[in-house]
């Protein structure tokens, strides 16, 4: 017996309208451009032309009727590839794309095209000699019997009327309409208000105003980078009627460029086609820089941009390849840098998959790959799925391994350039503001491949370095006081932002390697080797600075000496008064103790003095001190008094002249040089006085003592009867001698002129003669010393009042009296011969009846053997 019929039929089909309306609620309505977009770069195209056509055509007769709805405004993309008979037939099954086994392709869903179904309900499609028109609602294909999507051969039917009247609803292309098209134009009527009620996939009627709208929104977009990882497509132009609303044009910088940009779709070919034998490595890496010509209206600009693509042949799991596969997923990313804005005018960095994606990454550069992302291409699968999800696996090896990397030679490829134009604008942004997401730790994933293969990315003034062969400092205090100075010495210095030098030092340290981080210690080995400046500048000066820094603030590990000596010793750094920067290989160098002094001793070894005045106050200072504290450094020193017998003849010169002549004629006058002399020498002689006998004798033969008038005396003259006496001005003698000037200015040898000296000079003088018994130098109160003086100058002192000469010889007295230490008889027989020459005496005359008598003043000499006195007299 035969089984049973069945009595009933639950057959499951969805209408068509059904599945469209769904698809319109899950793309959203701005993909439609976007979408048109990558189907023309999936069918390689290089142009695309998006044309509204305000126009209504009213021409009869057509194929049918109910086209004539269709007849309206519309918006038509034109691109130079032609629908395939594969392509025809990948249209007709929604959702099971041919797409999908085609590695060549972007789209993964067969459903992007149908995306256009928001403007319309019959978009229609022009390419070789078919125009098809797509009829989802079946409204009137289905009296022709090939409901849903019957196409016409319009080269065949041109002559017929009905063929015509459809074609010219294509004008717009300004297509020859009686030859094929080679190309494909779509055509989408825009949706009125009558379809809009009776449409069973979106109700709502489309102004020409949204697609004015949203072709301005497109071209922002590409503006901004967004053809910059399509694979064919090159220009893009959006018109309204014949007006163009703006066009698009991405050209390779350089002719080298273009080339490597057109090898990008072979090599992804070559790369991901199964079984390919013109694979050449598992992994490729292609660097050019495109220009993005962007004009609208009147405007125009040119957007550069460097593209960094980057493929991997597969992950290092197989699981994940495989399922990777099956959904057209490979490992091919790129990133596209913009290039010469400044920082504040970056575009906010995207995600792309071939085609922009709303998501921002708040990165630097428009970063690509073939990312796992839900079928409206709104978001990463990652963004909301768990970390076992096979989707968010990968993407993060997209980004741990792909991406990074391909940023990372970004940077590489940059880096004979970037020093110049962006520096570390292209870097991955440290502390992205949402951690969760997988771009938002690439700064460790680039970074970290930078330490480990020490690249040359690091940014200096000059050009870019590796990690060990750069200095990095924090940006701060210390790279804005000493930037300039750095640079003069053409440090090769990195400086970051605090955040990404804390950044670089903790991936260091996780790597075990060391960053040279700049510091005194490392400047002054770097200049040891590398700096060649001979004259001083300002630099110069801070750089010095630097190089002592740590010994000002008390961090060094080693003392200032051992620096100078190992570290500065041969660093052209100390500036001296011949202006020029020495070494300290002839050592030592004289430190003024200010300004005066440099200037006093400017002439005399000026190549081995230091320009205090090309010092910074903060160096002067501290050398000062350390100086004052380690007076017997071997590098540098303060001048002493023994220095002046070499210094000499530069300060202060006169004639060369034998040993014996110990006095000779100058205006002392107004000689400020002389007076600044005496006031270094009392300034030494406060801190020599420890042996100020031994250092004094240096001075022995300088002419440098001022006497009265108007002549200069050594020192210590080799004649010993040529003393030199010291009279202040508030000594009685002062006012003695000024009398004796008055009268004969010539009569008077061998006194200080101390008007010319400064006011502690004579007591200098004094302590020097208390020390040292062989310098001829007389004081009022020094009996031997004045007696001496006196006996050599006795012929002046014959024009004496006796008021005065009484009391000169009442001021002897007072010193016999005053001897502390008895004289011996020799003393006293030198005394008494200098006495005895002196005329201080009265001698007493009288004659006959000797009633007057006459004094005058006399010496006690050889010839007066006795003095007689009258008992007459009165």
């Amino acid at each position: 017996m035969a089984p049973p019929a069945p009595s009933r039929n639950f057959e499951q089909n969805s209408p068509i309208t059904t599945i469209l309306r769904q698809i319109c609620e899950s793309y959203p309505e701005s993909s439609c451009l976007r979408e048109l977009l990558q189907n023309a770069d999936d069918a390689h195209a290089t142009e695309i032309e998006y044309i509204l056509d305000t126009k209504s055509y009213n021409d009869a007769p057509l194929i049918h009727e109910g086209l004539r709805e269709y007849h309206g405004p519309a918006l038509l993309a034109k691109n130079n590839s032609v629908f395939t008979d594969k392509d025809f037939e990948s249209l007709a099954s929604i959702g099971d794309s041919g797409k999908r086994d085609d590695p060549a392709s972007t789209g993964k869903y067969g459903q992007g095209f149908n995306s256009c179904f928001h403007w319309t309900d019959g978009p229609w499609i022009l390419s070789r000699q078919w125009l098809l028109f797509l009829d989802p609602h079946r409204d009137w294909s289905r009296d022709g019997g090939r409901p849903g999507g019957p196409a016409y051969d319009v080269v065949d039917g041109q002559d017929s009327i009905e063929v015509q009247n459809h074609l010219k609803t294509f004008q717009s292309t300004k297509h020859d309409t009686s030859k094929a098209v080679n190309g494909t134009v779509i055509r989408i009527p825009l949706r009125t208000k009558a379809q809009a009620r009776k449409s069973k996939i979106v109700d709502r009627e489309i102004p020409t105003e949204e697609i004015v709208e949203a072709l301005h929104e497109l071209g922002k977009e590409i503006r901004e980078g967004g053809m910059l990882f399509l694979r064919h497509i090159r220009k893009v132009i959006a018109r309204v009627d014949d007006s163009v609303l703006w066009q698009a044009q991405v050209v390779g910088a350089t002719d080298k460029d273009t080339r490597v940009m057109q090898r990008v779709p072979e090599a992804f070919k070559e790369m991901y086609t199964p079984l390919s034998q013109n694979r050449r490595s598992d992994k490729l890496s292609m660097a050019f820089q495109v220009n993005v010509e962007f004009s609208e209206g009147a405007l125009s600009s040119v957007h550069s941009f460097a593209v960094q693509h980057y493929m991997n042949v597969s992950s290092s799991f197989p699981a994940l390849n495989e399922w990777a596969r099956k959904r057209k997923l490979y490992p091919w990313v790129a990133v596209a840098a913009p290039l010469h804005l400044p920082q504040h005018e970056f575009p906010r960095g995207r995600l792309f998959s071939c085609l922009r994606l709303p998501v921002e990454t708040n990165q630097p550069v428009h970063i690509h790959g073939l990312f796992s992302i839900v079928p409206d291409r709104g978001r990463l699968s990652s963004s909301s799925q768990t970390s076992s999800d096979l989707g968010a696996e990968w993407n993060r090896f997209m980004f741990e391994q792909c991406v990074s990397t391909a940023w990372t030679n970004l940077l590489v490829s940059r880096s004979p350039v970037a020093w110049s134009y962006e520096r570390f604008a292209l870097w991955p942004r440290i502390n992205v503001s949402d951690n969760r997401e997988p771009w938002s730790y690439l700064d460790d994933l680039v970074m970290d491949q930078v330490i480990a293969q020490d690249l040359p990315v690091w940014s200096t003034p000059f050009h870019c370095v590796a990690t060990q062969d750069g200095y990095f400092a924090p940006q701060g205090d210390d790279t804005q006081t000493y930037g300039d100075a750095f640079r003069s010495a053409r440090l090769p210095l990195v400086v970051l932002e605090p955040c990404m030098h804390e950044k670089l030092l903790d991936r260091a340290s996780g790597l075990s390697k060391l960053i040279p981080v700049i510091s005194p210690q490392l400047l002054r080995r770097f200049l040891l080797k590398d700096y060649l400046e001979q004259k001083p500048h300002g630099s110069s000066s801070l750089l010095l600075q630097y190089c002592l820094l740590d010994f000002m603030q008390g961090t060094a590990d080693a003392g200032v000496e051992a620096c100078m000596h190992d570290e500065l010793r041969k660093v052209r750094l100390w500036p001296t008064m011949q202006k020029f920067l020495v070494t300290l290989e002839k050592a030592p160098l004289f430190l003024p103790r200010d300004t005066q002094e440099m200037e006093l001793f400017a002439t005399s070894r000026p190549s081995e003095t230091l320009d205090i005045n090309s010092l910074t106050p903060q160096v002067s200072k501290f050398m000062q001190a350390y100086v004052e504290h380690h007076p017997n450094t071997n590098t540098i020193r303060r001048r002493k008094l023994s220095d002046l017998e070499v210094d000499w003849q530069h300060v202060y010169p006169v004639e060369s002249l034998s040993l014996q002549i110990s006095v000779l004629a100058r205006d002392i006058k107004n000689d400020t040089t002389l007076w600044n002399i005496w006031n270094w020498l009392c300034a030494r002689s406060k801190e020599e006085t420890e042996d100020l006998a031994t250092s004094s004798k240096s001075l022995d033969h300088l002419f440098i003592v001022p006497l009265h008038p108007s002549r200069i005396g050594r020192f210590a003259p080799s004649d010993a009867t040529q003393t030199t006496l010291l009279v202040q001005d508030e000594d009685w003698l002062r006012d003695l001698l000024d009398d004796l000037s008055e009268k004969d200015k010539d009569s008077l040898n061998f006194v200080l002129d101390n008007k010319v000296l400064p006011v502690n000079t004579i007591q200098l003088l004094r302590s020097v003669a208390s020390e040292r018994s062989d310098l001829a130098f007389a004081t009022p109160d020094n009996l031997r010393s004045l007696l001496g003086w006196l006996a050599a100058n006795k012929d002046a002192f014959t024009q004496l009042s006796t008021q005065r000469r009484e009391r000169l010889m009442q001021h002897l007295r007072l010193l016999t009296e005053q001897c502390t230490t008895p004289l011996d008889n020799a003393s006293k027989w030198i005394l008494k011969q200098k006495l005895q020459q002196l005329p201080l005496f009265s001698q007493v005359y009288a004659e006959a009846p000797y009633k007057e008598y006459s004094s005058r003043t006399s010496c006690i000499g050889s010839s007066s053997r006795s003095v007689r006195v009258w008992a007459s007299l009165p």
